[in-house]
């Protein structure tokens, strides 16, 4: 099974809040090895999307569900959109 279902599946996380996530996100941080990290704000947690192009294509590396207190850095930084 694909990593990202498997954190998915460990956080609950459905389909369509990954995928909001990564299309309308509320930040968008660049990570390790050229590596994005799209967060949206669920609550008092963050949906943390972390992935990378393989050629023009975006593919979901992995997810998960942490605190918002330890990543989030306000909202509206944009290092990447899926769609523009």
């Amino acid at each position: 099974m694909n990593h990202s279902i498997e954190r998915a599946e460990k956080w609950q996380l459905s389909i369509e809040q990954i995928g909001e996530c990564l299309l309308l996100p509320d930040e968008v941080l660049i990570g390790h090895f050229e590596r994005y990290i799209a967060h949206k704000v669920v609550g008092k947690h963050l949906i943390r999307a972390v992935y990378e192009y393989v050629g023009a294509l975006p593919v979901l590396i992995t997810v998960y569900f942490p605190s918002i207190d330890r990543y989030f850095q306000g909202g509206f930084t944009y290092e990447d959109k899926i769609l523009k």
